[in-house]
């Protein structure tokens, strides 16, 4: 829920959610980068798939940042964390698959 004093969206309120903001798109920026470099060190095309996870994750993060219910802010968190970390993973797998 909005904060009932000015209908603000919980990212104005909430310091945490504020720095996880930044950390996705700082993450999800540097997995991007990664994956670029592989594309252009090692072509295959299993890199597309953390950059589109990557572009997921930061679209989550972006509509996270004007969510004003606590369910819709806890769904898109997850959404993004899930995303983030699936870009991680499938960096390494990228990685894998390209050097094999």
């Amino acid at each position: 829920m909005a904060d009932p004093r000015n209908e603000s969206p919980l990212f104005d309120t909430d310091a945490i959610l504020r720095k996880a903001y930044f950390g996705v798109w700082l993450l999800s920026l540097v997995f991007v980068g990664f994956a670029i470099w592989g594309i252009v060190r090692y072509p295959h095309w299993s890199w597309v798939l953390p950059i589109v996870a990557a572009v997921v994750a930061l679209a989550a993060n972006h509509r996270l940042r004007n969510a004003s219910r606590r369910g819709e802010t806890v769904l898109l968190a997850v959404v993004t964390l899930v995303f983030v970390v699936g870009s991680g993973v499938m960096l390494d797998v990228a990685l894998r698959l390209a050097r094999a």
